[in-house]
């Protein structure tokens, strides 16, 4: 179907670790709109010992979505990082292994032996948790990666069977603490190091450009441009940051990725240093030479599964509206724990798993549960932001908090409470739009990233939360979680 004059309309594949979407996202004058077109499932799935992702179930709803699109101009692809399939030819060789599998802690010590922490924090800035491909690739024995292979990310891979043409972005290959911040390519160091060829490794490429064509006769050779593949980086871009210098960013949903946007061009440097490995903080690279100065914290996840678990038990699906409106009456601040507990991070989670790790005690209800679990993730995140300010040196007065969570107005209310901080809130589908606006930019629909952003500044469902009460009680919350941690030994 042919579109009128003046319009523009791309489609956005947008997979996450629970379900894998595409979106039709059209400009026409200063007006965005954005429609889902197709969802389908996602998952680890357990083949025998190990947690992986089943790429061709992935591929199947990708590209039967990408064929209900209306008459699109060009679609990119967008997933979760850290994750990678080894290719000997046209071939899979082993499975593509999911971030939480277990096994991946194994590769830890393997690297520590080859390098010190130290180091490989000077050279890639990646903050250090197990799932990193880095320790992946070193627990990967036999090792798969060899001369004559090809290693690539997620979406290189299903933009590889999408096109036929090869490709690895700069944004997705930066999470793998494998790439070097200040060159933005394969660090042969960490290479080395894992003893594994340079030549399995693809120059990584910077988002924008026409990397191929759809070979599905149904999308009669539909461009693909290579959009942040990485989807927090997609996520950032289509955050309405009007001013990156005063604003820090949440990316909201499984995980919670709160940090800051830097560009050498802002003056604002952003190399590795000894304050920010204390604090572990992380360093992706991101779209036109910007970096990322994040935290990860275990986001919506423990909600998910102990959403998954309750609805497993009821045999039927638990709305989330219900469990929200649970919370807000249960009582607040009764019990406290720590999100990021490693021991919470498989899958397989649920309200007594987490009682375990409890600080005070709850009273079981469901209501009861979720309140927890979002006052424990808040009063995280507020400490996260607090670190975050002053290794930028000063306080930022805007957190934008955008993704499926940013829809919560008691969350972002506790926001705006436990940091200080005026919260503007949305887009939801902020992934989705920072993947069409890239693409909307190649196809020369938007001159640059902020007058994309300004776009979505007005969709009507971005709102703003201030402080409405002290943030006192936050900051108790989290002196009793660092007390009991310190007592018990815990990292914090």
């Amino acid at each position: 179907m042919s579109i009128g004059p003046g319009i523009t309309r791309v489609a956005a594949v947008d997979i996450g670790a629970t379900s894998g979407r595409v979106l039709q996202v059209q400009l026409q004058g200063e007006q965005l709109t954005l429609a889902e077109i197709a969802r389908f499932p996602n998952g680890p799935v357990q083949d025998g010992d190990d947690w992986c992702w089943d790429v061709d179930s992935l591929f199947g709803g990708m590209m039967d979505g990408l064929a209900q699109a209306d008459g699109v101009q060009s679609f990119g692809i967008d997933t979760w990082a850290l994750d990678y399939a080894v290719l000997e030819g046209e071939q899979t060789v082993g499975p593509v292994r999911a971030y939480r599998d277990p096994r991946h802690a194994r590769g830890i010590p393997i690297m520590r032996e080859r390098m010190t922490w130290d180091d490989q924090y000077a050279i890639t800035g990646i903050q250090d948790m197990p799932i990193n491909t880095v320790y992946q690739v070193a627990a990967d024995v036999p090792q798969r990666i060899t001369d004559g292979r090809l290693v690539l990310m997620v979406p290189d891979l299903l933009t590889l069977r999408a096109t036929g043409a090869l490709g690895t972005d700069i944004t997705n290959a930066s999470t793998t603490a494998m790439v070097d911040v200040r060159t933005r390519q394969w660090s042969p160091r960490i290479l080395d190091a894992l003893g594994v060829p340079a030549s399995a490794f693809l120059a990584p490429d910077e988002p924008g450009a026409v990397r191929g064509q759809a070979v599905d006769p149904r999308l009669a050779g539909l461009p693909l441009i290579a959009v942040a593949t990485h989807d927090t980086a997609s996520a950032f871009v289509g955050a309405p940051i009007v001013d990156r210098q005063r604003a820090l960013v949440l990316s909201l949903g499984t995980w919670a990725l709160i940090g800051a946007e830097l560009a050498a061009s802002d003056g604002q440097a952003a190399e590795p240093t000894d304050r920010a490995r204390e604090l572990n903080v992380t360093h992706e690279l991101g779209v036109d030479a910007t970096v990322r100065l994040l935290r990860n914290v275990s986001g919506m996840w423990l909600l998910e599964e102990c959403r998954r678990a309750w609805s497993n038990a009821d045999g039927q699906p638990v709305p989330i509206e219900e469990l929200l409106s649970a919370a807000e009456q249960a009582p607040g601040y009764q019990a406290i724990f720590d999100v990021d507990a490693p021991q919470l991070a498989a899958p397989g989670q649920d309200q007594r798993s987490i009682e375990r790790h409890l600080v005070g005690s709850w009273d079981g209800s469901r209501g009861g549960v979720v309140r927890t679990i979002l006052e424990s993730l808040v009063t995280r995140l507020a400490q996260r932001a607090d670190e975050l300010d002053q290794l930028l040196g000063a306080p930022r007065p805007i957190l934008h908090v955008v993704g499926g969570a940013s829809r919560m107005a008691l969350v972002m209310q506790w926001l705006a409470d436990a940091t200080g901080k005026t919260v503007i809130a949305g887009p939801a589908e902020a992934t989705a739009l920072g993947n069409a606006l890239v693409q909307l930019r190649t196809l020369g629909a938007v001159p640059d990233i902020a007058a994309g952003r300004h776009l979505i500044a007005q969709l009507p469902e971005v709102r703003r939360f201030t402080p409405a009460a002290d943030r006192q009680r936050w900051l108790q919350q989290a002196a009793r979680l660092a007390e009991n941690q310190v007592q018990s030994g815990a990292q914090l």
